[in-house]
């Protein structure tokens, strides 16, 4: 078998390995180390590569990845997968979307992959995490969430031939409703898109709320969704569950606030909307009515802002533009 060695995780054959992987230092000289799993069959087959926590807050990714690692028996498993459970540790642990040591603005690190070995913090994390992602992955699963625990949708590679074939299968597989065929020049910078261009089929998928915004069933859902996947692509044994058609749609538009107040959603994730809808209702602190979000586009709710308080210029609503079902 293929040596596998991301870090200190180093797979010479069939079982379950743990280690870390060194993607920067902090300001005292310590090493920056996120953990790496890397469970493996007795034969040799696909690399299914998966991670968590790309944005710090996105917590629920992380204990989908944990949740399925642990249910894996290597004497069950056909290949590999690699699993990162949290990618950008530094503000994991402040539970905040971007590294707290990005001291200039900008550091998404869902728009620095392929990073660079002298860039930013974020870039060289980014740089750090690619390079053996790019060696190993044959899959990417990119695990991500949004603002309330009922945020249920995904999106996959489009591209042409077998990419995009493979890409669609796992999207399939995974089954959210919700479902954007993502063309190459949206998202650009995103660890799904630039994998891609090097020939390897991606999955994001978009589950549950920032921080606490999740529960168990979430976590079984997903975990099984992922061994749907890995049935799908030949990885485990056993019937693949068709979940049916998809929603697809051709693209999304984030709506921002044009005002503020203390707000109230009239709609959840996954609705249907139309064009001048009312999304939601503002009051001022005296509980007097200012004003109502409505919505710029119809489509499909992707993700909602719950309140309670609304800032000018916050994300109101993600809409997932012209659905239809495929």
């Amino acid at each position: 078998m293929k040596t596998i060695s991301v870090g200190t995780a180093k797979s010479t054959g069939p079982g379950i390995v743990k280690g870390t992987l060194r993607v920067g230092s902090h300001p005292d000289g310590d090493p920056v180390e996120i953990p790496v799993i890397i469970a493996r069959g007795e034969t040799d087959g696909p690399v299914l590569w998966m991670h968590g926590c790309v944005h710090g807050d996105e917590y629920c990714g992380t204990f989908i990845i944990h949740e399925l690692m642990r249910s894996l028996d290597p004497k069950k498993i056909k290949g590999t997968v690699v699993a990162l459970p949290i990618l950008n540790l530094t503000a994991f642990l402040k539970n905040q979307r971007m590294s707290p040591y990005e001291a200039f603005g900008g550091g998404d690190l869902n728009r620095c992959f392929p990073g660079k070995v002298d860039g930013s913090v974020t870039e060289q994390m980014a740089y750090a995490i690619y390079t053996p992602l790019k060696e190993y992955a044959d899959y990417l699963i990119d695990f991500h969430t949004a603002f309330t625990p009922d945020t249920r949708w995904q999106l996959f590679s489009k591209r042409d031939g077998k990419v995009g074939e493979m890409a669609e299968k796992m999207a399939r597989a995974f089954g959210f409703d919700s479902t954007l065929p993502a063309p190459a020049d949206i998202l650009q910078g995103a660890a799904m898109q630039v994998a891609a261009n090097d020939g390897i089929p991606c999955l994001i998928v978009e589950s549950g709320g920032m921080g606490a915004g999740f529960d168990r069933a979430t976590l079984e859902d997903g975990a099984e969704r992922l061994r749907n996947v890995m049935r799908a692509l030949g990885l485990m044994d056993g019937a693949v569950t068709d979940y049916g058609p998809l929603t697809y749609f051709s693209n999304f538009a984030w709506v921002s606030t044009t005002g503020g107040g203390l707000y109230e959603p009239l709609v959840k994730c996954g609705d249907r909307i139309e064009k001048g809808q009312v999304l939601g209702t503002y009051f001022n602190t005296f509980g007097e009515k200012i004003g109502e979000a409505k919505a710029t586009h119809g489509g499909v709710a992707l993700a909602i802002h719950p309140g309670p308080t609304m800032p000018q210029g916050a994300t109101l609503i993600h809409i997932g533009l012209d659905p239809r079902k495929v």
